[in-house]
């Protein structure tokens, strides 16, 4: 069995090899251990359950595991936990932008929207005695405050609701993507339109551009698997014209609520929080009518 020197000394030098690597930080627990592992013994059994209840001394095989994800923990804290979801939306609740962490969803889910901030589990029983889990989507809602979630009239719950849906259908069916030509950049684009938004000191300027660089990506994803070729251009209303033959137009509104000049990113003109929210939500219904991504449609 290790001795806690020989495994912090074993551990802090693999960290140091895989800081070097392209690894995310929530990745490198496991792909440590994985290396650890192989070090301490090739050939062993290890049980890979994070117990709470193990020894801070014990190093054997079996609390290998758990004594890895103690020490990634202790080192980088918060910075190797991560939204195993498909990323985060936008819903303006009281007239302001929350940021929505996605949940990653399989199977069958009944999503509801009440002032219960509490995650406690429920189910929906069916008729014939299924038992569906119950979700909150304001569970989803980062730092929501029971001030607001108690304030939201029926009107505005359902409103929220529909929205929620489409953005969880939408961004699952983004991240679906990722071996299409030009969609994982497109995917970063998104993401840095919605974070650009919600920063400390927001970039609303920057967020427009990243939109409209994910809605031309998204186009130009969608020519080159119709064999359509399109020209080095960031002009929506062009690549949209050259779509119109697989049967997809994209309503002009759309476009204009997205299109902007390449000076935005200098700061030549002002993008206001409101348009920079409109670009992203219309981007991202861009996307869902381009690859049939959701069910719910955006209203503009």
């Amino acid at each position: 069995m290790l001795s806690r020197e020989n495994f912090l000394t074993l551990l802090t030098e693999i960290d140091r090899v895989i800081s070097a690597s392209d690894l995310l930080f929530h990745q490198r627990p496991l792909h440590a251990f994985d290396r650890l592992a192989d070090k301490v013994d090739p050939k062993g059994r290890f049980d890979m359950v994070i117990e709470d209840h193990t020894d801070e001394n014990d190093f054997s095989n079996n609390a290998l595991f758990t004594q890895v994800h103690r020490w990634y923990e202790s080192r980088y804290g918060d910075r190797i936990k991560t939204n195993m979801g498909p990323g985060s939306y936008i819903l303006v609740i009281k007239n302001e932008p929350w940021e929505v962490e996605l949940p990653l969803c399989y199977g069958q889910i009944n999503f509801t929207i009440n002032d219960n901030l509490n995650k406690t589990e429920a189910y929906l029983i069916t008729g014939d005695g299924s038992k569906i889990p119950n979700i909150n989507i304001l569970w989803h809602v980062k730092d929501i405050t029971q001030e607001i979630a108690s304030s939201l009239t029926d009107t505005e719950r359902e409103g929220l609701l529909k929205e929620y849906m489409f953005g969880l259908n939408a961004v699952q069916s983004l991240r679906g993507l990722s071996k299409v030509e030009f969609m994982t950049q497109a995917m970063n684009d998104y993401d840095v339109a919605v974070s650009n938004i919600f920063h400390k000191y927001p970039d609303y300027n920057n967020s427009k551009w990243a939109s409209l660089q994910f809605a031309e990506k998204t186009m130009k994803a969608k020519l080159t698997l119709e064999g359509i070729p399109f020209d080095k251009i960031h002009d929506l209303s062009k690549l949209a014209n050259k779509l119109k033959p697989v049967g997809l137009n994209i309503p002009p509104p759309i476009l204009s609520n997205i299109q902007c000049k390449a000076g935005v990113r200098y700061g030549q003109e002002t993008v206001k929080k409101n348009e920079a929210i409109l670009a992203l939500q219309s981007a991202l219904a861009l996307f869902s009518d381009v690859f049939e991504a959701s069910s719910f449609e955006y209203e503009s």
